[in-house]
């Protein structure tokens, strides 16, 4: 009975967190991309495959299929645990990734969590009954889970299956979600924008936000980055950015927005709209008209009234 339940709640958390990033494996994408550990050509079967493994091993532990599981379960979260703490410390990543961006775990609370889930299988692994033959009801029940992951996580390379970004239309506005900026952001009108260093698009984005930020009508800019202190400043000076820039950690960051730049208008403490990749046309038909009205002002005579 031991045994059972050791092996259920393990195979629980697997089929969990295998399934959270089958339904939106682009995400899961750029945390494995993160590691740089394998060439840009393999990333994608290399997400895939994990996500599909994850899935089976879960399905697997769950319906208890065989003991042979447990060893190879135990070197599985061994492999995740040293992966992490290897990512963190060489400074590649902020986060494990493990809950398909539903979570946001610091590293010591990733680790500890892999710890508990190896003792666990330690304890189904010792209290296992001698092995027997694999039921026939029990591998059905792998295949299908394994088919089922194959299939979500080939399709949400592409576009997810379900938004499982904080970021969302109609989701109230965490005030400690922007904790190193100065005003509140759950009042008035605001249009937060997560931008990159990397991010070609985000670089032609800035002089648009420096005009939307000196509109009086159009909602105060605030743009989010992972970048501080020396960093930040030379993004700042580099691009002439005039409208307010705060930071927020990239395990965060990573939950709020799955790509650069992503763009919410935040109303009272409630995301309204949210934009992917894309300036809203409202926005941009203003600052043309800005630029339109300076040209024409230059293009004006600047000698004396000749009336």
């Amino acid at each position: 009975m031991g045994s059972a339940v050791a092996s259920a709640l393990v195979g629980i958390v697997f089929l969990g967190t295998g399934g959270l990033k089958a339904l939106d494996s682009a995400r899961f994408t750029q945390q494995v991309r993160r590691f740089r550990l394998l060439p840009p050509t393999w990333v994608r079967p290399a997400t895939v495959f994990v996500i599909v493994m994850e899935c089976a091993l879960g399905a697997a532990l769950l319906t208890q299929l065989s003991p042979l599981l447990y060893p190879l379960t135990a070197a599985i979260l061994v492999s995740f645990l040293v992966l992490t703490a290897w990512g963190v410390r060489s400074g590649r990543v902020e986060d494990c990734g493990c809950y398909g961006g539903l979570l946001m775990l610091t590293p010591a609370q990733s680790m500890a969590l892999d710890a508990l889930y190896v003792a666990l299988v330690a304890v189904a692994w010792f209290l296992a009954p001698v092995a027997a033959p694999i039921v026939a009801w029990k591998a059905a029940v792998v295949i299908v889970a394994t088919l089922m992951a194959l299939a979500a996580s080939i399709l949400s390379l592409r576009k997810p299956l379900a938004d499982l970004a904080l970021l969302r239309v109609g989701r109230t506005w965490r005030r400690h979600w922007l904790r190193h900026y100065e005003r509140d952001v759950t009042r008035g009108s605001h249009f937060v924008v997560f931008l990159s260093r990397d991010c070609p698009y985000c670089k032609r984005w800035v002089p648009l936000l420096n005009v939307i930020e000196v509109q009086p009508d159009l909602p105060s800019v605030v743009a989010v980055m992972s970048l501080e202190g020396d960093e930040l400043r030379a993004f700042l000076g580099e691009h002439l950015i005039k409208f307010p820039v705060t930071y927020m950690p990239q395990a965060l960051a990573s939950l709020m927005a799955h790509a650069y730049p992503t763009a919410a208008l935040v109303e009272n403490g409630r995301v309204r709209e949210k934009w992917v990749g894309e300036m809203p046309k409202e926005y941009v038909d203003r600052v043309r008209q800005f630029f339109e009205a300076i040209g024409t002002l230059s293009a004006q005579p600047r000698g004396g009234f000749a009336g």
